[in-house]
């Protein structure tokens, strides 16, 4: 394998390298996917894990562990810790894929996040067999809400908003980008919606229901009260861009979905997007403080769930891949090496085998580490000859020459 890698782009020079590899969770019995770390004070972690085959439902889907050494050793979460937050499950349903929502780190050291699914969301019951998750979860008058901790994890207060002028009239809604502390105080973040149900196609899966076409869209809002209200600014609409990729203008799968946020290293605002299983990853750009964004354009590389982080030593990382029903199946970190996001590298695929590639990324003494599974995903247990099904940490150093 590749354990090292050079790049080189106008006079800038960095080496990313990964110095080691270890597990952080283990389970011979279960399948492990989709871990969420949120970092508290002292160099505690808290840690969702689920522990099942991703779409198939499950009595005990999910667990917490907590560590209070940066993740050398866990153990039981302190009574009352918890940040995981999704819909209800009801007999013989399917858990949502990630309920991690939108997280924030803000400047006086509190924790915040958008939740995952709005507040109705949250209280209903979803069967995958009476319809997929968008077209069960469509509404028109959303609430949103944010929940604040304290840098040790002990809840401060959950605030419950409505977003005026949003321009449809019916969305399922979903939040995964990071809230930004801005330096003038405000807060930023994005949401994802499917504006208006998805469309049946002819296709039909293995188990007899139909496929469904989904055409996601991400919106910014902004708040300037702290959290307490949220505005509308501006959504990147797939039908208003023309979303193709490769040599034969493939359209993208799903649009502009699983967003995050980062503020660059010459102080633009960019926000990359998942836009399917194959297709490529896309972003957009402000230059004003996320006031106003520019064109979508392709990244060129695939990726679920992206995670950007602005290292100390000014190189921007993406850290992402394609899972089990990708090809090839790699979880990766890309880089843009002077922390614009202008131009990104070819990714450097540290993991090469069966996960879902959704990922939790720390900085740590100016390295990046990248909290993934190794595991059968989507696939039932044992399809991969797995000798345990893992949650592991990939301590990633990225030096610049």
């Amino acid at each position: 394998m590749i354990t090292s890698s050079t790049y080189t782009r106008n006079g800038h020079t960095a080496t990313i390298g990964v110095e080691r590899i270890d597990t952080w969770q283990e389970n011979t019995e279960r399948i492990l996917n989709f871990p969420n770390v949120v970092e508290l004070a002292d160099n505690h972690l808290f840690m969702r894990i689920r522990r099942s085959q991703h779409g198939i439902a499950e009595s005990e889907p999910h667990y917490d562990v907590y560590s209070t050494d940066g993740g050398e050793t866990w153990g039981d979460p302190p009574e009352g810790m918890g940040f995981g937050k999704g819909c209800q499950l009801g007999v013989g349903v399917a858990p949502p894929s990630n309920k991690a929502g939108g997280l924030g780190y803000l400047r006086d050291g509190t924790i915040v996040r958008l939740e995952h699914d709005t507040v109705e969301a949250s209280q209903r019951e979803w069967d995958k067999h009476v319809g997929p998750f968008h077209l069960v979860m469509q509404e028109d008058d959303p609430t949103f809400r944010l929940r604040r901790w304290q840098p040790n994890g002990k809840p401060i207060n959950t605030t419950e908003f409505k977003i005026p002028g949003l321009p449809w009239a019916t969305a399922s809604y979903q939040a995964y980008a990071s809230v930004l502390d801005l330096e003038d105080g405000d807060l930023l973040t994005a949401i994802e919606a499917q504006v208006g149900p998805p469309t049946k196609t002819e296709e039909v899966r293995e188990d007899g229901r139909p496929r469904w076409k989904i055409d996601m869209t991400t919106f910014i809002v902004r708040s300037s009260d702290r959290g307490q209200t949220w505005d509308f600014v501006t959504a990147f609409r797939p039908e208003e861009n023309n979303l193709v990729y490769g040599i034969a203008d493939l359209p993208v799968d799903e649009g502009f979905t699983e967003a995050d946020l980062v503020v660059t290293s010459n102080g633009d605002i960019l926000c990359v997007n998942r836009t399917g299983h194959y297709s490529p990853m896309w972003q957009t750009r402000s230059t004003d403080n996320g006031r106003t964004w520019g064109t979508p354009a392709s990244v060129g590389w695939q990726g679920v769930k992206p995670r950007l982080t602005l290292l100390p030593n000014g190189v921007l990382t993406c850290a992402a891949g394609r899972g089990s029903y990708g090809h090839p199946q790699v979880t990766h970190v890309m880089i843009s090496l002077d922390g614009t996001g202008n131009h990104w590298e070819a990714p450097f695929c540290f993991h090469t085998g069966p996960g879902c590639s959704y990922t939790s990324t720390l900085v740590r003494d100016s390295q990046l580490h990248v909290v993934y599974s190794h595991s059968d995903f989507t696939r039932p247990f044992g399809t991969h000859n797995l000798s345990s099904q893992r949650i592991r940490r990939a301590v990633i150093d990225v030096t610049v020459v």
